[in-house]
């Protein structure tokens, strides 16, 4: 493993250098000829420049390049270690707003559309991205359709279909499911199949950005029949939905220990004969940012490791350890304290934590102040 011990691993083609010499070429060749000639019966010497055009044997070195093979065999890279030291809760990010969660369900839920490194959208489960130049986006902004993928399957095997989209929107948007990511869906009046492989979401009002729903990590789509009986107040109860959703990415969940450690095998159901790289993944929660960072940087038991809130100085110098590089990488997620400026006196009842009390610490205005 110790070719995939960096805090991030890619995936690279290798360019080669193929070496042609030797080849007959037509030049010009430009010779300096001294002569002797005889002027008035005395011998003199003359310089000629003579031009000719000859074909020679020259070595000529080209450099091509040619696109080398990349290991891309489904399950060749063998098992990779992840490591979160901020642990997933649980695997429906629906269920949870945290970004460890949301990273977690990312290896195997996908959404109709993503973001790339650079911001762009990335069709997914979906064809195309739907714009207004290619009839996507109705022209008065009120509607986006999405065309999704043929032939794509869930894990366990069955298709994928608009239904499951459908059926996603409705579970988020009940008010009694305390979805996440409703705000994905603010101003969404309905989400509806057209047919098995088209679904048309229509706003309540003109939408100049429709690419909330379905786009991104916040918004997987969910398997319909997995989840029939966990909607609306129901939803917080299905934990053995919300530990193992089934879904149609590149890995399948067979084991998850909440605030603890998620092992993903392959989906043989994935869509891509080539991938997933990686026959296992175990994703390991757990201990702290400095520790998740000795374990890829110096002792070499993790190949990645993510969020490092460590000083620079100190991850310079396990760096020196040789066995792995850290990387940094913008984004747009930032830390946060949130403190608590309500009571949480559980004898106040219904009131309690209400915005319309006062946590008894903030009383005193020098703490206020602090």
């Amino acid at each position: 493993m110790k070719n995939k011990r960096s805090l991030i691993f890619l995936l690279v083609a290798i360019s080669g250098l193929l070496l042609v010499a030797c080849q007959p070429q037509t030049i010009e060749v430009t010779r300096i000829v001294t002569e002797t000639i005889v002027e008035e019966g005395e011998a003199v010497e003359v310089t000629v420049v003579v031009t000719e055009t000859e074909v020679q044997e020259v070595e000529v070195t080209r450099v091509v390049e040619v696109e080398g093979e990349t290991m891309t065999a489904r399950g060749a890279g063998g098992t990779v270690n992840l490591l979160w030291w901020q642990a997933a809760s649980t695997l429906n990010n629906y269920m949870s707003g945290g970004t460890k969660e949301s990273d977690a369900a990312a290896i195997f839920l996908e959404p109709l559309a993503r973001y790339d490194e650079n911001g762009n959208f990335v069709p997914w489960l979906a064809t195309e991205i739907p714009t207004v130049q290619n009839g996507g986006v109705s022209e008065d902004l009120m509607s986006i359709t999405w065309n999704l993928r043929e032939g794509v399957l869930w894990s366990d095997g069955t298709p994928f279909t608009s239904a499951d989209v459908v059926f996603t929107a409705e579970y988020c948007m009940h008010p009694d499911t305390g979805c996440a990511s409703i705000s994905s869906f603010d101003g969404v009046a309905s989400v509806e199949a057209v047919d098995d492989l088209t679904v048309m979401i229509t706003f309540e009002g003109a939408q100049p950005f429709p690419y909330g729903p379905f786009v991104g990590p916040a918004t997987n789509v969910l398997q319909a029949a997995q989840f029939a009986d966990c909607i609306g107040a129901a939803a917080v109860g299905c934990t053995d939905q919300n530990f193992a959703p089934i879904g149609t990415g590149p890995y399948k969940v067979v084991e998850f220990r909440p605030n603890d450690v998620t092992i993903f095998e392959i989906n043989e159901h994935y869509r891509d004969p080539n991938r997933p790289f990686f026959s296992e993944v175990v994703l390991k929660g757990g201990g702290d940012a400095a520790s998740a960072a000795r374990a890829v940087l110096e002792t070499g038991e993790g190949d990645y490791a993510w969020n490092l809130q460590v000083e620079p100085e100190i991850l310079n110098q396990m760096e020196l350890a040789g066995i792995g590089k850290v990387h940094a990488a913008f984004a747009s997620s930032t830390e946060r304290l949130v403190i608590q400026q309500a009571n949480p006196d559980p004898e106040l009842g219904d009131q309690r934590a209400e915005p319309g009390t006062v946590h008894p610490a903030f009383s005193d205005p020098a703490v206020a102040k602090a």
